[in-house]
């Protein structure tokens, strides 16, 4: 094999070392809501059409015909989608580091490129993942600490990298603060801590400047991507619907989630179809496994009241590690239920298929998903809608990279983004216990 001439563009060795398939099968594979929902990739842009029947017709009579001005009609809705969301993505490759290797099949660009794209496809999956099973924020502040270096105590740190950018919605001034994360510590409860750094630079750990943290964050601050908050703490609304956000009732606040008023520019008030059925999971109890705060009680009452409310045939339910470890100390001292352990995925997730007097369910545990909600979910009841799913970005002159130049070298920029929203058109399908509790 012939090593690279430096006549070769970056471009050709973009093209012929970083197949689009890797990153693409990277996302479906390594994530159990993406591979699980059914997916749409020709949503070009514009409004999403939604129908769907508000009211069945319904007119009755035992014994006699109805009278015509008492017999009701169907009511056919057209909801709509207003356009997609958008979330891009950027690698950087520094012309130095080709160079370096570039003397040898054994440590050519090949090598390194595969190891680069896992890492940023599993960055991406992981934001991707985290908007659509919880909501626009990365996290909530949990804590704020002063002392020599000021932080911030979070509950999920593994969601956050060094030099990562974020925006937190600060209430104590009313608007959104940005900063770097420069370290992170992650404590024995799995909880973790970042210290901040307000500049670019991104050199050293601890707040540049004399920024005090206590003065100008709060706990339950959330914690966002750049681009979601504008000015005065408000959401954009060209964010993700995040699957909580559509299950859960208007103005219903659970974790990083809050319930939206509409659903296809309907109001969810109007119309049983579009109201999941809600569950307060304020009483679970992590501590006991009495039938009074048993998460599998509440779970497989859950699915039996959609059965019968919303007709749907929810199948499985999702939550997050701690809730699947409850149910499974739950499962070993009830002789109602049967499961099936089957082995945790290589990917990351686990299943157990439980069966009980009130029915079967497999029950999943997604690293991505919050301690705050449990979803108990009919897949057929909701689509993944894009535009091509995740694609690399190509200039119009067929070129998949952008140049740089500053005085430490040459910089290749490669851009990919995703277009496109989570469409679940009959809630009524699903449930969501919500306000569980989380690590105190």
């Amino acid at each position: 094999m012939a090593t690279l001439s430096t006549d070769e563009s970056f471009n050709s060795m973009l093209k012929r070392y970083m197949p689009y398939k890797l990153l693409s099968d990277e996302i479906i594979k390594r994530d159990y809501f993406l591979q699980r929902v059914s997916k749409d990739t020709n949503w070009k842009g514009g409004a999403l059409q939604v129908p769907f029947v508000g009211a069945n017709a319904t007119s009755l009579s035992i014994g006699s015909l109805s009278d015509t001005g008492d017999i009701g009609s169907d009511t056919f809705v057209r909801g709509e989608v207003a356009n997609y969301a958008e979330m891009w993505g950027a690698m950087v490759f520094n012309q130095k580091d080709l160079d370096q290797h570039n003397g040898s099949a054994e440590g050519s660009f090949l090598k390194i490129l595969p190891d680069r794209i896992d890492v940023f496809a599993q960055t991406m999956k992981e934001a991707i993942s985290g908007q659509l099973l919880n909501g626009s924020a990365i996290d909530k502040i949990r804590v704020v600490n002063n002392g020599t270096i000021d932080n911030i105590e979070v509950e999920r740190p593994e969601r956050f990298e060094i030099n990562q950018k974020i925006v937190i919605a600060a209430a104590a001034g009313g608007q959104p603060l940005t900063y770097y994360v420069s370290k992170v510590t992650v404590q024995s409860d799995g909880t973790g801590l970042l210290e901040l750094s307000d500049t670019s630079s991104q050199s050293g750990t601890g707040l540049v400047g004399a920024t005090d943290l206590n003065t100008d964050l709060t706990a339950a601050d959330l914690i966002y991507h750049p681009g979601v908050v504008a000015a005065g703490n408000t959401i954009i609304d060209e964010v993700f619907s995040s699957l909580p956000s559509q299950l859960l009732a208007s103005g219903q606040v659970s974790g990083v989630a809050t319930g939206s008023a509409d659903l296809f520019g309907q109001t969810k008030a109007s119309y049983k179809h579009l109201q999941a059925l809600n569950v307060d999971g304020s009483s679970l109890d992590f501590d006991s496994t009495s039938a009074a705060n048993s998460h599998l009680e509440k779970i497989f009452d859950a699915q039996t009241t959609v059965r019968r409310l919303g007709r749907g045939n929810p199948g499985e339910c999702l939550m997050s590690y701690r809730n699947f470890a409850q149910c499974m100390k739950e499962l070993e001292g009830k002789r109602e239920y049967q499961a099936d352990v089957s082995k945790a995925s290589k990917y990351g997730w686990s299943e157990i298929q439980v069966v009980g007097v009130k029915g079967a369910l497999k029950l999943v545990a997604v690293p991505e998903l919050d301690d705050s909600n449990i979803m108990v979910v009919d897949f057929d009841s909701m689509k993944l809608h894009s535009n091509g799913f995740v694609e690399r970005r190509t200039a119009p002159d067929g070129k998949q990279f952008f140049e740089t130049r500053g005085t430490t070298g040459y910089s290749y920029i490669v851009d990919h983004r995703f277009y496109g929203d989570l469409v679940c058109s009959k809630p009524s399908a699903n449930a969501i216990i919500h306000d569980v509790p989380v690590i105190s």
